[in-house]
């Protein structure tokens, strides 16, 4: 993929969340704006003016207000969904960089949650060990697979098994291994601690994670290797004499930026189990923000956008540099035509 290919899909992507994003703080914004209505007509003393304008229009009083009195305050009302979204996501980052901390004016859109720097070191750190993890296994896996056949029957059934497997069966299994056994409670309480004390309570996050992940990566890096070990090339060096180590030392570097591909691929979806692992292990990562920008309860359901909003800019930002870098290296790296 060129770097013209991945700015356009990411600003395809970019554009597409700003305007669900800002379909969403709208409604938000116009049921605040239908609350202010209710007081508005109850205690102003030009509620009255406002029904007799309402009344000539043959409006309702309520309506009329969110039309033509609550932009005043809510200015998003008046914008188009995209444009709304666009200027909530540069306020997410604008707050994120600029920001000492604390809300914007809109600050009834977060909710009760606070968006800080620290959910996205501590989601960061955890994407970090158990991506590290993964690659680590699905090496180990994968160049067990390329020297034997029977291995890699039972890496692609491995890898469609646990593909199959929810990450949160796993959590769960943890959790009763954490109960029933000598190991800290503790370690199932949520993040204590700081610094290198807390790496404890991320092991078996990692390992839901790792149990899950590695084995399609795995397969895909087998996928690659088997194919590039089935290259002309490879049989024309080695009747050429060439060792057998020098001949894996060509094949692995003319895998490296396939693989690279495929690592991304793998890299982007392990996101999804980090978020839904985080907040079930309550490591107060952004799985942790993202559950509470949704609150449901037995009247009413709640949902905080601009909570949402820092979630989601934080991992697109994330995936657009991660992209960006692994292309960057495939380009400086790639071996075909290179002697």
């Amino acid at each position: 993929m060129s770097l013209r290919r991945i700015v356009i899909r990411y600003a395809v992507v970019t554009l597409l969340i700003a305007f669900v994003l800002g379909y969403a703080v709208k409604g938000v914004v116009e049921k605040r704006a239908y609350l202010e209505a209710i007081d508005f007509f109850q205690y102003n003393p030009n509620a009255g003016k406002v029904i007799a304008a309402a009344e000539k229009l043959g409006m309702d009083p309520m309506e009329y207000y969110v039309r033509y009195i609550a932009p005043r305050n809510h200015p998003e009302l008046g914008m188009s969904s995209l444009h709304v979204g666009l200027k909530y996501m540069a306020a997410t980052l604008r707050d994120l960089f600029l920001s000492s901390g604390g809300h914007s004016s809109w600050n009834y859109l977060y909710g009760t949650a606070t968006p800080s720097w620290g959910y996205i070191y501590r989601t960061l750190l955890f994407l970090l060990l158990a991506d590290v993890s993964v690659v680590f296994l699905a090496l180990l896996l994968s160049f067990k697979a390329v020297r034997s056949e029977r291995f890699y029957g039972f890496l692609q059934m491995a890898a469609r098994t646990f593909n199959g497997i929810p990450v949160w069966f796993f959590v769960v299994l943890f959790f009763l291994i954490i109960i029933y056994s000598p190991i800290p409670s503790d370690l199932a309480n949520g993040l204590k601690g700081s610094g290198v004390e807390t790496l404890a309570y991320f092991i078996f996050p990692v390992l839901s994670v790792l149990l899950v992940a590695s084995w399609g990566l795995a397969e895909g890096i087998t996928v690659v290797m088997r194919e590039e070990f089935a290259q002309p090339y490879v049989e024309a060096k080695k009747a050429m004499g060439l060792p057998e180590r020098r001949v894996k030392r060509h094949v692995v570097r003319a895998s490296i930026v396939p693989v690279l591909h495929v690592w991304l691929q793998n890299f982007i979806e392990i996101q999804t189990l980090i978020l839904v692992v985080d907040y079930l292990f309550r490591l107060n990562g952004l799985g942790t923000i993202l559950a509470s920008a949704l609150v449901i309860t037995p009247d009413s359901v709640f949902f905080y956008p601009k909570t949402f909003a820092f979630v989601v800019v934080t991992l697109v930002l994330l995936n657009f540099l991660v992209s960006l870098t692994v292309e960057l290296l495939a380009i400086k790296l790639e071996p075909r035509g290179v002697a």
